[in-house]
């Protein structure tokens, strides 16, 4: 006979998604384990720019969810968990060239093609935002965008009661059995009704069979001053180019520029093959400094004081995997979002809880999750291609 649940759900992952996904349960009353190897937001969370954009979604299931969890996020934010963590803002995305000029058309049909929250309301020259570089040939000027440090969302929703932190405390193995799964947590056993694995890197180890990998960004952070007159994030055409059509040749770098509440500026982001947060690229990093300062002419007056490799969770296709292993249902992932977990977890967490209950995620979302389950990767090894 297997034993009784100390838990309901146990969730392994202490990034923003797992920690949406126990905020959720814990408010439909459940009894929550979260357990992290590390502790919470310690990997791609902490390290995250907070954007929490439609913008540089892929269009389809992706761009789809984002719009929905950015409604969703300021709703949680209006006097509610998210209150201290997320801040509406706007948003710019600059081109130079044929290939980036072309990306931001692309980037205005998919917005009028949602209907979202996030809309165009500037389309012109770089005067449209003073201060920005002669070099940038046009800018898009978005409204209904947003921003939330991973780890300020992290700490608010794992202070909801019925959350218990278990860490460090690295999963090792887990069994699981038509009434729940009994996880090995080194030291100790731990029986929960439900595993949702929030795992985001270090999902291969628990899950072998799931294609997530490492992937690195180089990132500068300078010292702090007066941010100018950037209200909000600014974003090279080129990044869009990197995240929605993995493969295309960029002629120039697709650098990012954050300016943070601290009055620092965080600058990124290239996307490499691998998982070593120790190898800071410096090479690249020129690359992204010398885009970002001809973007935003103000940098030059900035000194870096850091620079270091973000890693992220990647998965092949470029959609992350959600939803219940096919041949053990009472496992649930939610993993994979390699830089879209910040835009996407409020959402995905109140549906993953649902999935977690044995309830079915919303109708309107359905079709967009059914792309994102882990079942696709099940049939492809099924088929002998994978």
């Amino acid at each position: 006979m297997a034993p009784t649940p100390e838990f309901d759900v146990a969730v392994a992952g202490a990034g923003i998604v797992g920690a949406s996904v126990a905020w959720h349960l814990a408010r439909a009353g459940l009894r929550v384990a979260v357990i992290d190897a590390t502790g919470p937001a310690a990997a791609a969370s902490g390290a995250s720019d907070g954007a929490v954009s439609v913008a540089s979604k892929k269009p389809g299931p992706m761009a789809r969810l984002a719009s929905g969890s950015l409604l969703y996020t300021r709703e949680l934010a209006a006097g509610g968990v998210l209150a201290g963590a997320f801040q509406a803002r706007p948003a710019y995305v600059f081109g130079t060239g044929a290939v980036e000029i072309a990306a931001l058309d692309a980037l205005i049909a998919k917005l009028h093609t949602l209907a979202g929250p996030v809309r165009v309301v500037g389309d012109g020259p770089a005067a449209l935002l003073p201060g920005l570089g002669d070099q940038v040939e046009r800018v898009v000027v978005l409204a209904g965008e947003g921003h939330m440090p991973g780890h300020r969302a992290v700490r608010a929703y794992l202070a909801a009661p019925g959350i218990t932190p278990i860490w460090p405390a690295p999963v090792a193995g887990f069994e699981a059995d038509a009434t729940g799964v009994t996880l090995d947590l080194g030291g100790r056993r731990l029986r929960a009704g439900v595993l949702v694995a929030a795992l985001g890197v270090s999902t291969p180890a628990l899950l072998p069979g799931l294609p997530v990998l490492p992937r690195a960004g180089q990132l500068i952070v300078t010292d702090r001053g007066p941010c100018g007159a950037l209200p909000g994030s600014l974003t090279a055409a080129a990044y869009l180019v990197a995240k929605t059509a993995a493969g295309t040749a960029l002629p120039r770098p697709p650098v990012v520029i954050d300016p943070l509440a601290t009055g620092q500026y965080l600058i990124g982001s290239s996307r490499e093959d691998h998982g070593d947060p120790s190898r800071v690229d410096f090479a690249t990093l020129r690359l992204l400094l010398a885009r970002a300062v001809a973007a935003w002419p103000a940098l030059r007056d900035r000194r870096v004081i850091r620079a270091f490799a973000g890693v992220r969770a990647a998965v092949p296709d470029g959609l992350p995997i959600v939803g219940p292993l096919p041949d053990v249902p009472r496992v649930i992932v939610a993993t994979g979002f390699e830089g879209d977990g910040i835009c996407l977890s409020a959402l995905i967490g109140r549906e993953v809880a649902l999935m977690a209950q044995g309830l079915a995620p919303g109708a309107e979302w359905a079709a967009d999750l059914a792309a994102l389950s882990p079942a696709r990767f099940t049939a492809l090894r099924r088929e002998g291609v994978a």
